[in-house]
This record gives structure tokens, sequence and C-alpha cells, in this order.
């Protein structure tokens, strides 16, 4: 049986609406080289395409990244595509760096580059479109190794190596057979290019279970207590909300009578209705094809978004339990906590682990409407952002 080609789709994306830089020239060039250094592993099919004037819009600091990750994602998925590289001509703002030459994303399988900073202004470098070309070309092969997480390289003369300024891609001029061998390895695991072609809810739950070391990886290299710190909304609501609680009588009256069953429902439910929140104020919008088929890739890539955001409220969770255990011990003296509750102790160790549970379910439930208010591109950038070049 013939083996089904795993497809590499390299998309030249003219913001601008002209190509006043010759970005067909270069890309044309780049993917020429790009085709070259990967001829030797027959499964890939690279094919270009173009997609001219997207509705985007500058920010303050030029385009940002997962503005065109979000159209890569639509784009892969009704092309059939099992990685995207997108080549622009406009600046792409970074979150931690000056500027930015390319920013792959492993849980989508795109690649953004910039051609924008390829060659330093003030010299004759930009008037060089063979020395621009390889340079993209190279570009490209970084964002595709890294794409197929392989990991960064000392050597400056590897496609792996890390990239300071443009002109160090000049030095990059090889991959290692070991590398070749890892690419042939991770390939057919990291391209996620099945498609449903029946019942949705089938293939999701089968891609689910086939790729769950693949989720789990994604979510836990996204950080999770990365993420906690870029929501500072929903640390400032949740730590309002318990606060008004725990000085009231009721809430030690309910943590002193509630069963173990009972609280542990009501926490199970709060984190499925902040993860829902959360989900959808900062996960891509994954689309199927318009035949309706669902790609393995989309069901990975919501996996690991909703996994990581899961880890995110179990890191603020603990947060919020040590802090109000803390408040409990310290600031409550033992005979309010005794007589306040109507008809147990409220001051046993049990009484106080079941209101600690029961402010910190509160708290994430309750932050979760604060913490959709913060920062998407911040958040977002964390999730699926793990390399800026």
């Amino acid at each position: 049986m013939t083996q089904r080609p795993i497809v590499v789709g390299i998309m030249k994306m003219d913001v601008a609406g002209r190509d006043d830089r010759g970005l067909s020239r270069l890309t044309q060039g780049a993917t020429a080289h790009f085709s070259r250094v990967l001829e030797k592993e027959p499964r890939l099919e690279i094919t270009s395409l173009t997609f001219d004037g997207p509705p985007i819009t500058p920010r303050e600091n030029g385009y940002r990244a997962l503005d065109f990750v979000q159209f890569g994602i639509n784009e892969k998925t009704e092309r059939r595509l099992a990685f995207l590289l997108i080549v622009t001509e406009v600046e792409i703002a970074a979150a931690s760096l000056s500027y930015l030459l390319a920013l792959p994303s492993q849980l989508t399988n795109v690649a953004i580059i910039s051609t924008r900073r390829l060659a330093d202004h003030g010299t004759e470098e930009p008037q060089d479109e063979a020395l621009l070309a390889e340079r993209l070309g190279k570009l490209m092969l970084h964002c595709f190794g890294r794409l197929l997480n392989l990991p960064y390289q000392s050597a400056p003369d590897n496609y792996l190596s890390r990239i300071d300024r443009p002109a160090d891609l000049d030095h990059m001029h090889h991959f290692t057979d070991g590398q070749f061998h890892k690419m042939a390895v991770n390939l057919p695991q990291e391209a996620n290019d099945r498609y449903s072609t029946g019942g949705k809810w089938g293939f999701v739950l089968q891609q689910i279970l086939s790729n769950l070391p693949r989720i789990f990886r994604g979510a836990v290299r996204a950080n999770p207590i990365r993420i906690a710190t870029r929501l500072p909304r929903m640390i400032a609501t949740a730590f309002s909300v318990i606060v008004l609680l725990i000085f009231g009588a009721e809430t030690w009256d309910f943590a002193a009578s509630a069963s173990t069953a009972q609280l542990a429902v009501f926490v199970a439910a709060s984190f499925l209705a902040a993860t829902f929140v959360l989900y959808q104020a900062f996960s891509f919008r994954l689309v199927p094809t318009r035949k309706g088929n669902t790609s393995e890739s989309n069901v990975v890539t919501a996996g690991a978004t909703y996994l990581a955001l899961v880890l995110t409220l179990c890191c603020l969770f603990v947060l919020f339990a040590v802090l109000m255990y803390g408040v409990v011990i310290f600031v409550f003296p033992d005979p309010l906590m005794s007589t306040w509750t109507s008809d147990r102790d409220g001051s046993s160790t049990g009484a106080h682990l079941r209101l600690v549970v029961f402010l910190a379910a509160v708290g994430i439930l309750s932050g979760s409407l604060g913490g959709s208010a913060d920062s998407r591109s911040v958040v977002r950038n964390v999730l699926f952002a793990v390399d800026e070049t």
C-alpha cells in the first residue's frame, strides 16, 4: 500500500496588499532551499500557497503573530495540511523580544515568519535577494524543526541553533543524521493529519485517547504556573469574593455542616464552569472544514488548551486554599470559631479544611469571570507560543 504523504504548506501572506519587497521571489527561492534540504524524507510533500490581504490590523508595536496563527489554523484545516509555514512581509510584534523573526506554534503546527528583519538596515543586505532568500529558507527549516519538537543545538552551523540576530542564519548549513532520524520518527506523531469521516464525537474521543501523551506534553509545556501569573484580574476577583465570604457566619456554618460528597460535587462543578469560561475566552476558534470534517490537529489543540487551563486552575486552587488556611489559623480566634457556627464546632481541623476547600472553589469559580477579561493576547501567547525567535 502506498504511504500517505505528509503535506507541508508554505503560504505567502501579503498583508500590505503589494509585493514591493519581492515577497513572491523570496518565498519561491526559500521554498526551493527548504525542499532541497528535506528531500531525503520521502513522506514529505511540500506545496506552495498564496493568501492575499487578510483583514488583520496592526497593533501599537506591529502585527500580532497569534492573529496569523488563527488564519493558519483555518487554512491548515480546510486545505488538509499537516504543517503550515506562513511567510509575511510585515513587522511581527513580540511579547518578550524587541522584534520577531519567527514564531513556531508547536501546539497548532503553524509557524509565522516575517521577512521584515531578515536584513540589517543601512547595509547592502536589503538589495541582496539571494542572501535574503537563503536566510528565509534556513529560518523555515529552523521553524519546521521546532514544530517537530527537535531540541535546540549548541553548534552554530546547525539549523536548530538559537538565533540572536539575522546574520546567525548565515552560519546554519545542516541537520545531523541523528536529527533526520528523529525527524522521521516524529513526523507521523506530530502531523496530526487525520480527519473525521463519520461520527464527530466518536472521532474526537478516539483522537483524545490516542494523543494523550501529546496533549499532556502540550499542556505542561504551556506552563500553567506562568499562565496563572498572567491572570491578575482573575486573582483580584477571586480574593475579593473570598475575603467577603470568610467573614460571614453562614460560610462557616456551611463548611462545618457540609458532607464530603456535597463539597466534592461543588468543587467539581466549580472547575467545570471555570474552565468552560476561560476556554471560551482564550482558546482559538477551531472550525471544521466546509464539509464538516473535524481534524485531529484541532482535537489535540483543544485538548491541550483545556488541560492547560485545568492545571492552571489547580495551581490557583492550591494557592487560594493555602492562603485561606493561613488566615483561618492565624487571624480568627478559637473562641469565635467554636461559637460562630450554629450546630457544629467550627474550630476543628476538619471544619477548617472544608472551609478552605469551599473558599478556594468559590475563588476559581468567581475568578474565572474576572479572568475572562484579562488580556487575550497575553494568555494566548503563553498557551500557544512557546518559542519566540
